[in-house]
């Protein structure tokens, strides 16, 4: 537990704290966006549109073998398309495929500072929302938002548009 998910309001002034391991080598986050490489993911999605992805090396263990080499990972980011409420559960359904190699236990929301307590939310691509996979966001996400996440293997985009 870190010392913004016990105070919220801290957030915005001071960035949650990234697993080093689970991102990309030099990922950097920011109050409201994540860099990879220099590279800022909240651009990248204004540019290419969502779902978009980039491709990084991937950052090295702690404690490392000597034959040890890098292989590529990505970071997704999707928008926010429908945000549903049913029986108490936060369904949020994205505008991309959630694949299996996705890391949710890392994934934010990027483009908008926000204080709001952590939530945990279903994220979904199906139009009626009764399957997903669960992560933890912002308990305010709206339709329109920015999520991103750490994929543990490379993808391209066509691994992540709905079909």
């Amino acid at each position: 537990m870190t010392l913004t998910t016990i105070l919220p309001s801290l957030r915005a002034s001071l960035p949650d704290p990234l697993d080093p391991t689970l991102w990309p080598a030099r990922t950097e986050a920011t109050v409201d966006d994540v860099r990879v490489c220099a590279v800022s993911m909240q651009r990248l999605a204004a540019v290419a549109g969502t779902p978009c992805v980039h491709t990084a090396e991937q950052a090295p263990p702690r404690y490392r073998p000597r034959d040890w080499e890098p292989v590529d990972v990505c970071v997704t980011v999707a928008t926010v398309t429908r945000v549903r409420r049913p029986w108490g559960v936060l369904f949020v359904e994205l505008d991309a495929v959630v694949p299996d190699c996705a890391v949710l236990a890392e994934a934010r929301l990027i483009g908008r500072r926000t204080v709001a307590p952590v939530a945990e939310v279903t994220l979904t691509t199906n139009p009626t929302g009764t399957a997903g996979r669960e992560a933890l966001l912002p308990g305010d996400v709206r339709v329109g938002d920015l999520v991103c996440f750490p994929c543990v293997r490379a993808l391209t985009h066509r691994d992540l548009v709905t079909r």
